[in-house]
């Protein structure tokens, strides 16, 4: 009969003193490799080690609500190790790019002085239209008409109009990104002609030739027929035939993925998106101002036109990022291009809740590095109307020193603390007079204005808490 119980016979040594029981809270309480005893006789934490603490106390208190095996908790991560994005990028911008400008390569050198003069300017008025209209390209979704959209959706119940506005911005969306994707899916394509055999790269690279990769946003038609009658079809076929299905397989999701996107941005198809949400009464209802109006300027200014010169920056500084990784800047100044690139990466990751801008500029002969981030819904105070914002900036004045200012603002009253290098502490009577008076002379008014000396680097998620409580977050494992 099968011994089901599975009884056994006992152990004839009954002389157990020198033998440890790995059950016994007294000798697993100890012992590193037990994560969590039980013993009965005292609290302990979670994880069964002592209440002592070990290793770097502060960053533990900021990562204690985050699970380490999360991807928000690589985020959070991240945003403690990843702080020194302005600095690295300072030094790139105002120290180093001289040295790579003398480095020997032409195209090098000639992006680096494009890059530079795209960041100087002259007066006052030049700095502030500087500053806005990288906001604006920083900013896709900002402007009088995307903020009537956002309070028809605050306002209405509708489902039918919900569906109708979040599938029109997500054309216009794919419809503004239209050279972008291009750019993206001609590196793929170079990328997955390296990647195949010699005997099938001539037949890719004149399906390739035939793309217009020149086209403009919206106009779509003739790239999309290409890619779904001519290129994706041939990947497939190649696939298959091969038994590929490492990078090559890799490398044709990315072009799919890019296809769809850039097909649905077709300028005729974002047109009958738009008339579909125009033509809800609740949209007409709820609408400030004249929809179609407002449509027609976002569309004249979508073209670029006005804002060609304002790009120059943005445009240089991802060419320089993207050689500069490649290692055509020189190999000793890799690390810094990406730890740059991971920077910025971090700042637009799905965790972040926040706008963020990047806005070095020479003036005066002064180099300036500034770095700030926007909650433009942060949370109502109790019995307030309006929308309220906050604004994290932090700036570094060469010759001069470091700054950092904490604003929020609702209903054209402010909070404002401002925070100086230490050799203008002395000053902070001074300095509050100017400010206040910059406030005033933009209508608003102010009910804390404090001036102090900045004595540490602040994290932006001590700013945005937040950003840590994830309220506002997904939570995704792998």
């Amino acid at each position: 009969m099968a011994n089901i119980l599975q009884v056994t016979t006992p152990n004839l040594n009954v002389d157990n003193r020198n033998m440890i029981n790995p059950q016994d809270p007294k000798h697993g309480a100890g012992n590193p490799a037990v994560h969590n005893p039980a013993d009965p006789t005292r609290v302990v934490r979670g994880d069964g080690r002592d209440g002592e603490q070990t290793g770097n106390s502060t960053q533990d208190a900021l990562l204690s609500v985050v699970d380490y095996e999360s991807n928000y908790g690589a985020f959070i991560k991240g945003l403690g190790e990843g702080g020194e994005l302005a600095g690295v990028l300072e030094r790139l911008l105002f120290t180093d790019l001289s040295g790579i400008k003398d480095g020997g390569q032409a195209e090098i050198a000639d992006l680096v002085e494009k890059l530079v003069m795209s960041m100087k300017v002259d007066s006052p008025e030049d700095l502030l239209q500087y500053i806005q209209g990288q906001g604006e390209l920083q900013a896709k979704f900002s402007g009088d008409f995307f903020n009537s959209l956002r309070s028809v959706l605050m306002q209405s119940s509708s489902q039918g109009l919900w569906e109708n506005t979040l599938a029109f911005l997500k054309a216009y969306n794919n419809y503004s990104s239209g050279e972008h994707l291009l750019q993206q899916m001609y590196s793929l394509t170079e990328d997955i002609e390296q990647l195949l055999m010699r005997s099938y790269r001539e037949e890719f690279r004149e399906l390739t030739e035939s793309m217009n990769w020149q086209a403009a946003n919206g106009d779509t038609a003739e790239n999309t027929g290409v890619l779904n009658k001519s290129l994706i079809p041939f990947l497939s076929s190649y696939i298959s035939r091969t038994h590929d299905y490492g990078a090559i397989r890799e490398a044709t999701m990315h072009l799919v993925f890019h296809t769809a996107r850039y097909q649905d941005g077709a300028l005729d198809r974002l047109m009958r998106l738009f008339n579909n949400m125009a033509g809800n009464r609740d949209f007409v209802r709820l609408f400030q101002g004249d929809a179609r109006e407002g449509f027609q300027n976002l569309m004249r200014s979508s073209l670029g036109e006005e804002q060609k010169p304002l790009a120059g920056f943005a445009d240089g500084l991802s060419q320089l990022l993207l050689k500069g990784a490649n290692g055509q800047a020189g190999l000793e100044n890799v690390q810094q291009f990406y730890t740059i690139m991971n920077g910025m990466l971090l700042n637009e990751s799905v965790y972040m809740p926040l706008l963020h801008f990047i806005l070095p500029f020479q003036y005066e002969d002064h180099n300036v590095m500034s770095e700030m981030w926007v909650d433009p819904d942060s949370d109502k105070e109790p019995n307030t109307v309006g929308r309220k914002i906050k604004v994290f900036l932090k700036f570094d004045i060469q010759s001069v020193g470091k700054f950092e200012l904490v604003m929020t603002l609702q209903d054209h009253e402010a909070r404002v603390q401002l925070f100086v290098p230490p050799h203008l502490a002395r000053e902070d009577k001074k300095i509050q007079a100017e400010v206040a008076g910059i406030l005033k002379d933009n209508g608003i008014r102010f009910s804390q204005l404090m001036v102090r000396q900045r004595y540490r680097d602040r994290r932006v998620d001590e700013i945005f808490p937040e950003i840590r409580e994830k309220e506002r977050t997904i939570n995704v494992r792998i």
